[in-house]
């Protein structure tokens, strides 16, 4: 601990890692508390330590306990921060344990019986959503005030905070505290050294552009009205940040903004103008993750093109049910402004995102399918079907929120977020709502079908050229992944053995309560940590399906465009349909990747894929015949081997692992690339790439 003169001080933002990394973003926000307590506190030598790793934070606690423990806390790392706070106050009853984040409830009944669940923690750093910095400095500062005793702290409410008075075990209150109008107002983190740590960690470098979301959905925890206003850094500082990060990161590590509507305001086009600069001067970044803004279709599409490509954008509808969207609040967001942008989208040929919500209130089967249909009329390729989870601090998981829409819910273990750091299991749980009165439980089994299969073969282009085949010949991609659910009991028997599992899985995992949800998980333990058991279903099992029965796979689409078609294929639309899914058998990259980066198929081909697909499909694949059949060599380029290779150091190559890192990457880095081409009958490798008979081809 510190000395008189001293205050020692760990931050932890934790994340699970013993199955693989439950969270994969340098630890932002705990930083920000540092810097801001650094530069406002009064009195005191404040020493700050930040953690990321329970390996870590476990290890400093052994070699010095801290005067103060701060523990953020997320739906994902709530149990693990509290067998932490445990651990301090088993070693030292006088450390200060404070926990703070989103995860908090919004009713003042629901905030005691929360705290009071949770006696090793002094006190829960409130704030307004998202910004704990003042409501943190103001504790920090009544510590040292009251010679860093609890029972001083408690004399009186501190603004910001909340606790349970260890003597007179009232539920204490402090006031309102302001929301930071000016984001400069931290201090970096990143000048002041603190990520430093992490840029040979594999995580992805964070940054906050703009707090506050103008949008009330119920669903989310940043819905609350204080919320409502966006403030921003500026952009002298932002791009002081991007440069510190940029001469650090790795190129192939991707940027990640903590905003929730980017690319929506004016100021972002500045900011995606220097990010082409980076990209010119650094070749960094190829791969930005973030949440694009609900309106302001035009200026998405701008910020978008500036980028490059990097930005994919995200189309977070959750419902296209006007119905629902009013039971949500969500109803000042224009439907139109996604139509338009999908359509520009597919024009340019970038990437876009839509997402969407199970069992919202009011939304039928019916419903639900009929948005997933827009959605791929409209062209998105990345379509995510998310489970409702009811998350403090969301409105919607208000008791009477939940009483007046008649939501049913189930409690499962939380994906990867298992393990043991202390010498305790920790388990964490998730709420979802499994079923509505207009959302039964066998439909919410049906949709996570549909959308497995659709994650599997339709998400981001995974299997693009196949689909394109198939439009062309009148069948759209919500037909295609449609006929393959009707006709899995005819998929070959390790694709329908993975589809059981994962029906099975999903009615597993449920729970009517987290007691009985942890019974099971305790004894199941080693199974969950493995891998073996649990984990997010719906990645687990589209890796699988992607990376582990590949050809499988590939031979279901292949019966599902003939059975869709039907006596309308006639021989030539046949012929390429094999073309097209033996391209692909050559191209795609599978498990175990030190065998398939290794390997170079030679494609056979019939027609020239490559460039109907760089034409982006305007003419019938016919159009592309070769006079001759050619044969193709293929290899995966460096670079590429590179990225893949360093993305499983991080992550694993497990399903769980393979789900976390494909997030940040695109279907095209999956892939090999062809190389060199010839007649048939021709040796490969006879004719030099460039020369008249021989091919040197873009990537794919």
């Amino acid at each position: 601990m510190g000395n008189n003169s001293n205050t020692l001080i760990y931050l932890a933002d934790l994340g699970h890692n013993q199955l693989t990394v439950s969270s994969d973003v340098y630890p932002l926000g705990v930083a920000n508390l540092a810097t801001y307590a650094q530069s406002s506190v009064h009195r005191g030598n404040l020493k700050f330590r930040i953690f990321r790793e329970p390996q870590e934070l476990k290890a400093a606690m052994d070699a010095a306990l801290p005067d103060v423990l701060g523990l953020s806390s997320y739906s994902w790392n709530h149990h693990l921060a509290l067998s932490f706070a445990r651990y301090a106050k088993a070693k030292s009853p006088q450390t200060l344990t404070l926990m703070g984040g989103p995860n908090f409830p919004l009713t003042s009944e629901e905030q005691e019986s929360w705290l009071r669940s949770m006696p090793e923690i002094d006190i829960a750093v409130r704030g307004p959503t998202y910004e704990g910095e003042r409501a943190f400095r103001n504790l920090i500062q009544r510590y040292l005030d009251t010679g860093k005793s609890l029972d001083g702290i408690q004399e009186e409410a501190v603004p910001g905070n909340l606790w349970i008075d260890r003597r007179s075990e009232s539920f204490v209150v402090g006031g309102e505290v302001d929301r930071i109008l000016d984001l400069d107002e931290i201090p970096s983190p990143y000048l002041a050294g603190l990520m430093d740590p992490y840029y040979s960690s594999g995580y992805l470098p964070m940054l906050q552009i703009t707090r506050g979301c103008p949008f009330t959905c119920s669903f989310c925890n940043s819905a609350v009205r204080s919320n409502s206003k966006v403030y921003r850094h500026s952009i002298e500082n932002l791009k002081a940040d991007l440069i510190y990060v940029a001469e650090r990161v790795r190129p192939e590590v991707a940027l990640t903004f903590a905003d929730d509507n980017f690319g929506m305001y004016d100021a972002d086009e500045e900011v995606a103008d220097f990010i082409a600069d980076l990209q010119e001067r650094y070749k960094w970044p190829h791969y930005i993750r973030t949440t694009t803004g609900k309106n302001r279709g035009e200026r998405i599409i701008k910020i978008m093109r500036k980028i490059r490509g990097a930005l994919p954008m995200t189309a977070a509808v959750q419902s296209m049910n006007p119905v629902v969207l009013k039971n949500i609040e969500r109803s000042n967001i224009k439907l139109d402004t996604y139509t338009q942008i999908q359509t520009e989208v597919r024009a340019q040929g970038m990437q876009s995102y839509g997402e969407m919500i199970l069992c919202l209130p009011g939304e039928s089967k019916e419903s639900f399918m009929k948005g997933i249909r827009d959605l791929m009329d409209a062209g998105v390729t990345r379509i995510s079907a998310h489970q409702l989870m009811l998350l403090h601090g969301a409105p919607l998981s208000n008791p009477e929120s939940r009483k007046k829409f008649g939501l049913k819910t189930m409690v499962r273990v939380v994906a990867r977020d298992i393990g043991n750091y202390t010498g305790e299991p920790v388990i964490e749980t998730e709420e979802m709502v499994v079923s509505t009165p207009t959302f039964s439980f066998e439909e919410y089994l049906e949709v996570r079908v549909f959308h497995l299969l659709l994650t599997i073969f339709y998400y981001e282009g995974n299997f693009e050229e196949v689909f394109e085949l198939a439009r062309q010949h009148g069948i759209s991609a919500f037909q295609l992944v449609s006929r393959m659910q009707a006709m899995l009991d005819q998929a070959p028997a390790a694709f329908r053995e993975l589809i059981d599992q994962f029906v099975r899985e999903s009615r597993e995992e449920l729970f009517a309560s987290r007691e009985e949800c942890l019974a099971w998980a305790r004894q199941s333990f080693d199974g969950l940590v493995s891998g073996e058991l649990g984990g997010n279903l719906l990645s687990k099992y589209s890796m699988l399906g992607r990376f582990y029965v590949t050809h499988d796979a590939l031979d279901f689409l292949r019966q599902a465009v003939a059975s869709a078609t039907g006596e309308t294929l006639n021989t030539v639309p046949l012929e390429q349909a094999d073309d097209v899914i033996e391209y692909l058998r050559c191209l795609l990259l599978y498990a175990p990747f030190a065998d398939s980066l290794q390997a170079t198929p030679v494609w056979h081909g019939n027609f020239d894929i490559e460039s109907w697909r760089n034409e982006k499909y305007q003419k019938p694949l016919s159009d592309y015949r070769y006079q001759e059949s050619r044969a193709f060599e293929t290899a995966v380029e460096p670079e590429r081997r590179t990225l893949i290779e360093n993305r499983i150091r991080t992550f694993g190559e497990h399903p769980s692992g393979l789900g976390k890192f494909t997030r940040t990457m695109f279907a095209r880095d999956l892939r090999r690339t062809l190389i060199s081409g010839t007649r048939a009958g021709e040796p490969l490798g006879s004719n030099a790439p460039g020369g008249s008979d021989a091919y040197s081809l873009s990537v794919l």
